[in-house]
Protein backbone atom coordinates (compact mmCIF):
# COMPACT_ATOMS: atom_id res chain seq x y z
CA UNK A 1 0.00 0.00 0.00
CA UNK A 2 1.41 3.37 -0.99
CA UNK A 3 -1.06 5.73 0.71
CA UNK A 4 -2.97 3.89 3.47
CA UNK A 5 0.02 2.14 4.97
CA UNK A 6 0.01 -0.24 7.94
CA UNK A 7 2.32 2.23 9.71
CA UNK A 8 -0.28 4.98 9.32
CA UNK A 9 -2.97 2.67 10.70
CA UNK A 10 -0.74 1.72 13.63
CA UNK A 11 -0.52 5.36 14.72
CA UNK A 12 -4.09 4.92 15.94
CA UNK A 13 -2.99 2.40 18.59
CA UNK A 14 -2.80 5.04 21.28
CA UNK A 15 -4.93 7.05 23.64
CA UNK A 16 -2.79 10.15 23.11
CA UNK A 17 -4.97 12.86 21.56
CA UNK A 18 -2.10 14.64 19.80
CA UNK A 19 -0.98 11.40 18.13
CA UNK A 20 -4.56 10.61 17.10
CA UNK A 21 -4.96 14.12 15.68
CA UNK A 22 -1.71 13.69 13.74
CA UNK A 23 -2.89 10.34 12.40
CA UNK A 24 -6.15 11.92 11.25
CA UNK A 25 -4.24 14.75 9.53
CA UNK A 26 -1.89 12.29 7.80
CA UNK A 27 -4.84 10.06 6.84
CA UNK A 28 -6.65 13.02 5.25
CA UNK A 29 -3.49 13.99 3.35
CA UNK A 30 -2.99 10.41 2.12
CA UNK A 31 -6.62 10.30 0.98
CA UNK A 32 -6.28 13.57 -0.91
CA UNK A 33 -3.06 12.38 -2.62
CA UNK A 34 -4.71 9.08 -3.59
CA UNK A 35 -7.80 10.79 -5.04
CA UNK A 36 -5.55 13.19 -6.99
CA UNK A 37 -3.62 10.20 -8.36
CA UNK A 38 -6.82 8.37 -9.32
CA UNK A 39 -8.04 11.46 -11.15
CA UNK A 40 -4.95 11.28 -13.38
CA UNK A 41 -5.40 7.59 -14.30
CA UNK A 42 -9.21 7.24 -14.50
CA UNK A 43 -9.34 8.15 -18.22
CA UNK A 44 -7.10 5.13 -18.94
CA UNK A 45 -9.06 2.63 -16.82
CA UNK A 46 -10.63 -0.33 -18.65
CA UNK A 47 -14.45 -0.61 -18.43
CA UNK A 48 -14.69 -3.04 -15.50
CA UNK A 49 -12.23 -1.14 -13.35
CA UNK A 50 -14.00 2.12 -14.21
CA UNK A 51 -17.32 0.61 -13.03
CA UNK A 52 -15.74 -0.70 -9.82
CA UNK A 53 -14.15 2.69 -9.10
CA UNK A 54 -17.32 4.67 -9.82
CA UNK A 55 -19.98 2.45 -8.24
CA UNK A 56 -18.59 0.70 -5.18
CA UNK A 57 -17.05 1.50 -1.81
CA UNK A 58 -16.03 -1.73 -0.10
CA UNK A 59 -14.72 -0.56 3.28
CA UNK A 60 -16.06 -3.00 5.91
CA UNK A 61 -17.60 -5.33 3.30
CA UNK A 62 -17.48 -8.95 4.47
CA UNK A 63 -15.18 -11.07 2.31
CA UNK A 64 -17.12 -14.28 1.67
CA UNK A 65 -14.34 -15.94 -0.31
CA UNK A 66 -11.35 -15.67 -2.65
CA UNK A 67 -10.12 -18.13 -5.21
CA UNK A 68 -8.15 -18.59 -8.38
CA UNK A 69 -8.47 -20.74 -11.48
CA UNK A 70 -5.89 -20.08 -14.14
CA UNK A 71 -5.77 -16.36 -14.94
CA UNK A 72 -9.07 -15.68 -13.15
CA UNK A 73 -8.99 -14.50 -9.53
CA UNK A 74 -12.38 -14.11 -7.85
CA UNK A 75 -13.36 -12.27 -4.69
CA UNK A 76 -16.91 -12.46 -3.33
CA UNK A 77 -17.95 -9.84 -0.79
CA UNK A 78 -21.18 -8.90 0.94
CA UNK A 79 -21.55 -5.14 1.00
CA UNK A 80 -21.86 -3.40 4.36
CA UNK A 81 -24.52 -0.98 3.11
CA UNK A 82 -28.21 -1.72 2.52
CA UNK A 83 -29.43 -3.90 0.86
CA UNK A 84 -26.17 -5.79 1.66
CA UNK A 85 -25.98 -7.29 -1.80
CA UNK A 86 -23.28 -9.72 -2.92
CA UNK A 87 -20.55 -8.47 -5.19
CA UNK A 88 -18.35 -10.73 -7.31
CA UNK A 89 -15.07 -9.34 -8.62
CA UNK A 90 -13.33 -11.44 -11.27
CA UNK A 91 -9.84 -10.24 -12.21
CA UNK A 92 -8.07 -11.15 -15.46
CA UNK A 93 -4.59 -11.62 -13.99
CA UNK A 94 -1.30 -10.69 -15.62
CA UNK A 95 0.72 -12.58 -13.00
CA UNK A 96 0.20 -14.67 -9.90
CA UNK A 97 -1.38 -12.90 -6.93
CA UNK A 98 0.86 -11.88 -4.06
CA UNK A 99 -0.43 -12.25 -0.52
CA UNK A 100 1.58 -10.62 2.25
CA UNK A 101 0.44 -12.05 5.57
CA UNK A 102 0.84 -10.27 8.87
CA UNK A 103 1.19 -6.73 7.49
CA UNK A 104 -0.92 -5.37 10.35
CA UNK A 105 0.12 -5.42 14.00
CA UNK A 106 -1.81 -8.00 16.05
CA UNK A 107 -3.75 -5.22 17.81
CA UNK A 108 -5.22 -4.09 14.46
CA UNK A 109 -6.20 -7.54 13.16
CA UNK A 110 -9.77 -8.72 13.37
CA UNK A 111 -10.57 -11.61 15.65
CA UNK A 112 -12.59 -14.66 14.64
CA UNK A 113 -13.22 -16.27 11.30
CA UNK A 114 -14.84 -13.40 9.39
CA UNK A 115 -12.61 -11.16 7.28
CA UNK A 116 -13.54 -7.62 6.25
CA UNK A 117 -12.29 -5.51 3.37
CA UNK A 118 -10.46 -2.64 5.05
CA UNK A 119 -8.72 -0.41 2.50
CA UNK A 120 -7.64 -0.73 -1.09
CA UNK A 121 -5.54 1.11 -3.63
CA UNK A 122 -5.51 0.96 -7.40
CA UNK A 123 -2.31 1.66 -9.31
CA UNK A 124 -1.66 1.95 -13.05
CA UNK A 125 1.40 -0.10 -14.02
CA UNK A 126 1.92 1.21 -17.55
CA UNK A 127 2.25 -0.37 -20.96
CA UNK A 128 0.03 -0.12 -24.00
CA UNK A 129 -2.63 -0.82 -22.96
CA UNK A 130 -1.77 -0.28 -19.30
CA UNK A 131 -2.20 -2.96 -16.67
CA UNK A 132 -3.29 -2.37 -13.10
CA UNK A 133 -2.49 -3.38 -9.55
CA UNK A 134 -5.14 -3.65 -6.86
CA UNK A 135 -3.78 -3.80 -3.31
CA UNK A 136 -6.40 -4.85 -0.76
CA UNK A 137 -5.86 -4.71 3.00
CA UNK A 138 -7.96 -7.29 4.85
CA UNK A 139 -8.94 -7.24 8.52
CA UNK A 140 -7.03 -10.50 9.15
CA UNK A 141 -3.77 -8.64 8.46
CA UNK A 142 -3.34 -9.78 4.86
CA UNK A 143 -2.49 -7.52 1.95
CA UNK A 144 -3.62 -9.07 -1.34
CA UNK A 145 -1.94 -7.68 -4.48
CA UNK A 146 -3.47 -8.42 -7.86
CA UNK A 147 -1.80 -7.41 -11.15
CA UNK A 148 -4.53 -7.51 -13.80
CA UNK A 149 -5.78 -6.31 -17.19
CA UNK A 150 -9.42 -5.69 -16.24
CA UNK A 151 -12.06 -7.05 -13.94
CA UNK A 152 -15.69 -8.05 -14.23
CA UNK A 153 -18.01 -6.77 -11.51
CA UNK A 154 -21.34 -8.47 -10.78
CA UNK A 155 -23.79 -7.31 -8.12
CA UNK A 156 -26.65 -9.53 -7.00
CA UNK A 157 -29.27 -9.67 -4.29
CA UNK A 158 -28.11 -11.97 -1.52
CA UNK A 159 -30.53 -14.72 -0.52
CA UNK A 160 -28.07 -16.46 1.85
CA UNK A 161 -26.96 -14.61 3.87
CA UNK A 162 -30.13 -12.60 3.36
CA UNK A 163 -30.01 -9.05 2.08
CA UNK A 164 -31.90 -6.40 3.96
CA UNK A 165 -35.01 -5.31 2.15
CA UNK A 166 -37.45 -2.51 2.84
CA UNK A 167 -40.37 -4.70 1.78
CA UNK A 168 -39.36 -7.62 3.98
CA UNK A 169 -40.10 -10.10 1.19
CA UNK A 170 -37.75 -12.32 -0.75
CA UNK A 171 -37.84 -11.67 -4.49
CA UNK A 172 -39.14 -14.42 -6.72
CA UNK A 173 -36.50 -16.47 -8.50
CA UNK A 174 -39.01 -17.62 -11.13
CA UNK A 175 -38.68 -16.08 -14.59
CA UNK A 176 -41.09 -13.26 -15.19
CA UNK A 177 -43.65 -13.63 -17.96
Amino acid sequence: MNYFTPELLALGLTNDDSTLNEQERLWDEAGARFVAYLDTVRPKMPPGLRKFDADFYLHDALIQGMGQQGRAFVIVVQLDTSPRSLLTLEYDLVEEPIIHRDVLPLALRGQGTSVDWQYDEIEMIGGDPPTWRHSILCSNGWEVRLHFRDLTVREMLALIPASTSTSGSVPSLAPSS
